[in-house]
């Protein structure tokens, strides 16, 4: 009887150690000390530890504070004189297309820097595919590639003369084909253009030659790269490389996955967390849900995309005032006398407020030229409710945006993203070849939007540009194209700013700040290590900068 009661005492004494440990909300899985970590809190406080429990941040503050909630069972992470910041978002980028164009020939400025060494690597590889097979190269570029040779149908009927040859433009709005190309997916010199500065360029003689405008003509030669079952791998890939480069969270702005398999790579091997924005095609408007309340944490469908003008770089962006016309923007196939048209009429667009912001969605509007801007402006000014001025619709690239259209952002519940190495990359072009000094002085306001209170990010738009956080932030703070000249260096932002624009404010434009975006009691504990504290750090050195590891929720993603 007594060994009874005994062994009932145990077990009821066991039950009970058992309960309060499940119930103990205190006990942190991991803490981190040693560094500093950044917290893009309000006030952009510096602390010097973290606790973790269930992959939430439970504690932030003082070491000893901090250590203070250890127990036996505390995982205690050394950071050693690194630096802890919130987990890279990437507020708008393209990982379907990157995936895509992944096993593409590279014909990019950033590996060739001269035309002959370019065209020439592209005859040898041509050499090593089958006859018949199809040939896609990507990168092309005027501006990066000095003198550059520009393709014409004759000259890659040459170069491919028993495969179908496609080619992207690094700015992806351009591309060109060969004759086999054309022939194999039905377009010839009598298939209608699909309009609105999508089309298929003729010679004088009415015959193709081989350019071609804007994705929508161009949709029907990428079919071959498109199949998703064909895609995972790549797209996967594509996600590993956004974590090791310190994202955890990424933006998907149209030509997307399709949502089962995006679903599962996001939540597969703790690769970053996705929002998808689906384009207004017929084909990804089927993976539009019924419910704009849709997904959890690693995946959700949160808007859709539209497209209202195009690129400086083909002449398509919508411009107030004439493109500067040279030899340069005539490589770019930019006619003389030539602004740019909108993509959509103004009552077209207040159509597709009217349709999907009434329902809920969210919407993301490429929108790069004056013109433009001013047209997108005047549509959601025209559309909103104060239902949708809570939705924080979003202007995506905002190369010319004015101070005065952002003045009315707020007011609107608008926000802009920037696309911010047009600086970098092609400011030297603006300037001398395509819109000119004037107005190119007045590209990307970034500023401008801090001090409206905006929640501006900055994006790549890989694979446009390479996903490079700290060239980003860069480029914000030095405003400098790649000879070094400055452009609007009124607009330059704050080492503090930049890193807001990377994190904090990208998880606001995604409606996840409750979650993401900073290091505070009550988020998600997802994190990035560098080696260097960017607040103290020259960023005439942030190429130097290494991300040393990567938590999405408190585990280990890299």
């Amino acid at each position: 009887m007594r060994k009874i009661m005994f062994s009932n005492k145990v077990y009821i004494v066991s039950t009970i150690l058992f309960l309060i440990s499940c119930a103990d909300t205190s006990t942190p899985d991991l803490i981190f000390i040693g560094g500093k970590v950044l917290t893009v809190d309000q006030n952009n406080s510096i602390q010097e530890a973290v606790a973790v429990k269930d992959g939430v941040i439970i504690k932030v503050g003082k070491r000893e504070e901090v250590l203070s909630t250890a127990k036996s069972r505390t995982k205690i992470i050394d950071i050693t004189n690194r630096t802890l910041i919130p987990g890279f978002i990437a507020a708008h980028e393209h990982p379907t297309l990157a995936a895509i164009f992944a096993d593409t020939i590279d014909m990019s400025g950033f590996t060739f820097d001269s035309s002959e060494a370019m065209w020439s690597n592209l005859k040898t590889q041509i050499k090593n595919k089958e006859k018949g097979e199809w040939i896609f190269a990507m990168g092309i570029d005027p501006v990066l590639i000095p003198n550059l040779v520009m393709p014409s149908k004759k000259k890659l009927d040459a170069i491919a003369p028993d495969n179908p040859l496609f080619i992207v433009s690094q700015t992806m709005h351009s591309f060109w084909a060969n004759s086999s190309a054309f022939e194999k997916v039905g377009i010839n010199k009598d298939t209608p253009d699909p309009g609105l500065g999508s089309y298929y360029g003729k010679t004088d003689k009415g015959e193709l030659n081989g350019f071609i405008s804007e994705a929508t003509a161009a949709a029907p030669f990428v079919d071959e790269l498109k199949s998703p079952f064909g895609l995972i791998d790549r797209y996967q890939n594509t996600l590993d490389d956004l974590r090791k480069s310190g994202f955890t969270s990424v933006a998907s702005l149209g030509f997307n996955l399709p949502p089962f398999l995006a679903k599962y790579a996001s939540s597969n091997n703790l690769e970053p967390r996705i929002r998808q924005f689906i384009y207004l095609t017929k084909q990804e408007l089927e993976y539009l849900p019924d419910a704009v309340e849709n997904g959890d944490d690693y995946y959700t469908i949160l808007g859709l995309k539209l497209w209202h003008d195009g690129s400086p770089y083909t002449g398509t962006m919508a411009l107030s005032e004439n493109y500067l016309s040279n030899e340069l923007t005539d490589k770019m196939g930019i006619p003389k006398n030539h602004k740019g048209e909108s993509r959509l009429s103004l009552k077209e667009f207040e159509d597709q407020i009217e349709t999907y912001s009434e329902k809920g969605w969210q919407l993301a509007v490429h929108s790069q030229g004056d013109q433009s801007n001013r047209e997108v402006l005047k549509g959601f000014d025209t559309m909103l409710d104060s239902k949708g001025k809570l939705l924080r619709h979003r202007f995506e690239h905002c190369l010319l945006i004015s101070h005065s259209a952002l003045s009315k952002f707020k007011l609107l519940g608008l926000t802009p993203s920037f696309h911010i190495n047009h600086i970098y990359y092609y400011g030297d072009a603006l300037v001398e070849n395509i819109i000119g000094d004037e107005r190119a002085q007045l590209v990307l306001p970034v500023k401008t939007a801090f001090e409206y209170g905006l929640h501006p990010t900055l994006h790549a738009d890989s694979p446009m540009f390479p996903t490079d956080a700290f060239s980003l932030m860069k480029t914000a703070i030095s405003r400098q194209t790649r000879t070094g000249k400055t452009l609007g260096i009124g607009q330059a932002i704050t080492v503090q700013q930049a890193l807001r624009t990377m994190t904090i404010n990208g998880a606001w434009q995604l409606h996840m700040e409750d979650k993401l975006g900073s290091i505070e009691v009550g988020k998600l504990a997802d994190f990035t290590l560098l080696n260097q504290n960017l607040y103290e750090y020259p960023i005439d050195q942030w190429d130097k900068i290494k991300i040393e590891q990567v938590w999405l929720a408190g585990n280990a993603a890299w």
